[in-house]
């Protein structure tokens, strides 16, 4: 991902959950709001990360839950504003082996216009 980062710190996520925006979808719910920065490098650069709970199967299936959602945001990266945190968490009812690309790619899309993070231009 060329303009994005990863969320690790577990005070980050609180952060975000706490102050930020979310939209739900059908198979997941984006939560986003604006980066606080801590340094100059971090400027110009969204944060992301990928929630799925274990409820949502073994460790194979989460696994594949994660890449689909990061594929799509790496598809949708180039259109997206700059310095904010995304948080994309998966719906506890998910199967990884009855959910396909185009159904997540449309259910995060949708959400990331809900939230108004797509540049104007495009």
């Amino acid at each position: 991902m060329k303009y994005t980062l990863r969320i690790k710190k577990n005070n980050a996520f609180k952060y975000i959950f706490k102050k930020g925006n979310f939209s739900r979808g059908k198979y997941i719910v984006v939560h986003c709001c604006k980066t606080k920065y801590f340094s100059e490098e971090q400027q110009g650069y969204n944060f992301f990360a990928v929630c799925v709970s274990k409820k949502n199967g073994n460790s194979v299936e989460r696994n594949r839950l994660k890449r689909l959602a990061r594929e799509v945001y790496k598809i949708e990266e180039e259109r997206l504003k700059r310095g904010y945190n995304v948080v994309v968490m998966y719906r506890k009812d998910v199967i990884a082996k009855e959910i396909n690309f185009n159904v997540i790619k449309d259910d995060i899309e949708e959400c990331l216009k809900d939230l108004d993070l797509y540049e104007e231009n495009n």
